[in-house]
């Protein structure tokens, strides 16, 4: 997906990782390890726990890690993913379970994650982990709703991510998550259509004027469109929707306005006339676009659809003798640990062998492109190698990270609001009004 900001500067540490660096057996198997052999039982419900239903998993031999620490009872993980991010995750926690029999990891998907923690945690009927990207965890702390895990946090344990990830994870003073992955959104490029993909945003435009034809419903780009997606280009010039450090909005900056009319400008005109995700991304995979804007859930579709394609930044805009680089919002996969938390203990010996465990990370890497945030997974060769981790690695370098502040829940929708007003006549509408409207929006409602 899924904060007190040295974090923009971070942003540049992670990638030169990652470039300078998702199938590996979960297990970490060692010739010394001694073997246990179990059922492991993995429950994934669409409701409530009370609707939860069991497939257990064949009976498997497992070479157990030293180091793996093996807590007992169940572990409840609330999430919102996509079925082929739910599968690998499943998988993965089958292989722990395997190796400790006496802990049941159970996934319960919750379509309106966000809504559904809120009504439960504050009940006691809330989850132990659940899964969202870090820019959830001020508000989510500041509400109550997160257990410190600060006794468990060791400076080993800390430094072993890069730097953006440890940023990620705490909030004023306090742990409340663990890492596992960066994202942002980079161009997917149909190589049976682009050759070369676009260096500059002028080569870019070149190739959306050569395919757009929306007559025959074919378009220069696929490109779904929220505030989460238009970011790149509000914050190109050197705007913003919110800085987190002042905790004041900025859509009525002059620079945001120049980034919110050079999208509409420039990219809306090659574009299908809908913000739609569904039907953007099918608009790529049916092969009626040569490129798509979108992040690393996307690639498994792509593959599916059997699509040769690349991953490369956005790339820059020339202006006025000046390179700007569009500067997509960027997030860390983060595991939170809920207010309430019934099985602590167990919770925290999973969460730690999940995200600190090379093999678990780059399973998830090459399986699902998350980009890794665990040093030694930056450094393994494969990773180094793969177009898809590498590609998204070099957009990760131009990211903003998305600001931790609760005060940030107030902006996203006074966006999106100033997004649909526009859409209503792109070609027409008054976009610096519009947005200065919804600057004092967002204002009003974050002193209201």
């Amino acid at each position: 997906m899924k904060k007190g900001l040295f974090a923009l500067l971070l942003v540049g540490v992670l990638v030169l990782s990652v470039v300078a660096s998702g199938c590996i057996s979960p297990g970490g198997e060692s010739p010394s390890s001694t073997t246990t052999s179990s059922p492991s039982p993995i429950e994934t419900t669409t409701s409530s726990p009370s609707s939860t239903t069991s497939s257990p998993s064949p009976t498997e031999t497992t070479t157990t890690p030293p180091e793996t620490e093996c807590g007992s009872g169940e572990v409840v993980i609330w999430h919102a993913m996509q079925p082929n991010e739910l599968e690998v995750f499943q998988s993965l926690a089958e292989e722990y379970m395997a190796m400790c029999p006496d802990v049941t990891i159970t996934f319960e998907q919750k379509p309106d994650l966000e809504s559904a923690l809120k009504a439960a945690i504050p009940t006691g009927q809330g989850p132990d982990l659940f899964i969202w990207a870090h820019d959830w965890i001020g508000k989510f702390a500041d509400a109550g709703m997160l257990e410190p895990i600060d006794e468990y946090v060791t400076d080993d344990i800390l430094n072993g991510f890069a730097p953006m990830a440890q940023e990620a994870m705490q909030y004023k003073g306090h742990f409340y998550a663990m890492p596992f992955a960066a994202e942002t959104v980079a161009l997917i490029y149909n190589k049976d259509m682009v050759n070369e993909p676009p260096k500059t945003f002028d080569e870019m435009k070149a190739i959306m004027e050569q395919y757009n034809d929306p007559d025959n419903e074919k378009y220069g780009i696929a490109y779904p469109l929220n505030a989460y997606f238009l970011s790149a280009w509000a914050q190109a010039f050197g705007g913003y929707y919110f800085d987190d450090q002042s905790e004041m909005p900025g859509l009525d900056q002059p620079e945001t306005v120049e980034g919110f009319e050079f999208f509409f400008q420039n990219i809306w005109p090659y574009m299908a006339p809908t913000a739609d995700y569904g039907t953007q991304q099918s608009i790529f995979l049916e092969g009626r676009a040569p490129m798509m804007i979108n992040g690393p859930w996307s690639i498994s579709d792509v593959k599916k659809a059997g699509i040769d394609f690349g991953v490369v930044p956005l790339p820059p805009i020339t202006k006025d003798g000046k390179e700007y680089w569009p500067r997509p919002y960027g997030g860390v996969k983060d595991i939170y640990f809920a207010a309430g938390i019934k099985n602590k203990e167990a919770a925290w010996k999973f969460v730690k062998w999940f995200t600190t465990s090379p093999e678990v990370i780059k399973e998830l890497s090459l399986q699902l492109g998350y980009i890794p945030v665990l040093t030694p997974v930056l450094n393994d060769p494969d990773i180094q190698n793969d177009p898809v981790i590498y590609g998204f690695g070099q957009a990760v370098q131009h990211a903003y990270l998305m600001p931790k502040s609760p005060k940030m829940g107030a902006v996203w929708g006074g966006v999106d609001g100033a997004i649909n007003e526009i859409l209503q006549d792109p070609e027409n509408a008054d976009i610096k009004a519009i947005l200065e409207k919804y600057q004092q929006q967002i204002l009003d409602n974050m002193n209201g």
